[in-house]
């Protein structure tokens, strides 16, 4: 009885720590979703690690990773090697506005150092419009030399007042302090076109999570797998498709007018 009691601790706690790994990390609220409704999840002939080696393109356009402290602090040479590979990458800034991303402040200055283009993102927890706004700041102010920005609302968080104006407000606090940076909206279809639709078309871009076929709805980015084989950084990521019609210097490239 004793031997079995062991064994399964180290189950139990793998378990446990995997579920509080995808807490607050791009997908996480997504991954949710699916759980509760499984005929969304439903499979899909592409496998989600498809393309596991290093190559980035495809006919659905070329792959970007997205990282978090999960997956580490990143080295000279994997970002010399990433920077090889891919236009950019994407890192957390932070979980709300209270919890900032253990390795946000070594990765982004490596990244900056080795001049590897890199978006940031905020797994948003905004509860009203004047939260959404300083949840924008609190992520300019934490990672100023990113490319570009990026609202992952995927939790229904707010109390007071709407979402679409919540959501919007996001957007123009981002857009007076990063200028003719981008400002992307993230989230899956369904929590969107619920949530913050009409918001959502006044961002620069939108991306949009699923993992079993294309959505529908407009997009630039397709986060399409959360299982991802990267062989530079030797672990499963989450990895997306640049829309085949957008050119992977929009994202980095700043508008000609704000």
């Amino acid at each position: 009885m004793i031997a079995i009691l062991v064994a399964a601790i180290p189950f139990t706690t793998t378990q446990a720590s995997a579920e509080q790994s995808e807490r607050g990390t791009m997908g996480s609220g997504y991954k949710e979703y699916l759980q509760q409704h499984p005929e969304a999840a439903a499979p899909n002939t592409q496998d989600r690690s498809a393309g596991s080696s290093n190559t980035t393109e495809s006919e659905n356009g070329e792959r970007i990773l997205d990282l978090s402290e999960w997956q580490g602090e990143l080295t000279k040479k994997q970002v010399k090697k990433l920077k090889k590979e891919y236009d950019f990458i994407i890192i957390r800034g932070q979980y709300g506005s209270e919890y900032v991303d253990e390795v946000l402040e070594h990765n982004s200055n490596l990244l900056d150092k080795q001049n590897m283009k890199f978006g940031v993102y905020s797994y948003s927890m905004y509860e009203n419009v004047a939260d959404a706004r300083y949840e924008a700041q609190t992520l300019y102010n934490r990672a100023p030399k990113a490319s570009f920005y990026i609202n992952d609302f995927e939790t229904d968080s707010v109390t007071s007042g709407s979402s679409n104006k919540a959501t919007a407000a996001w957007y123009d606090e981002m857009k007076s302090l990063a200028g003719k940076k981008k400002v992307l909206f993230y989230s899956y279809e369904n929590f969107m076109l619920n949530h913050a639709e009409s918001a959502a078309q006044e961002y620069d871009g939108v991306w949009l999570a699923n993992y079993t076929t294309r959505p529908e709805s407009p997009h630039v980015l397709w986060q399409y797998t959360d299982e991802y084989y990267s062989k530079i950084l030797d672990q499963n990521v989450d990895a997306s498709y640049i829309s085949p019609d957008v050119k992977p210097s929009w994202f980095t490239k700043k508008s000609k007018s704000n």
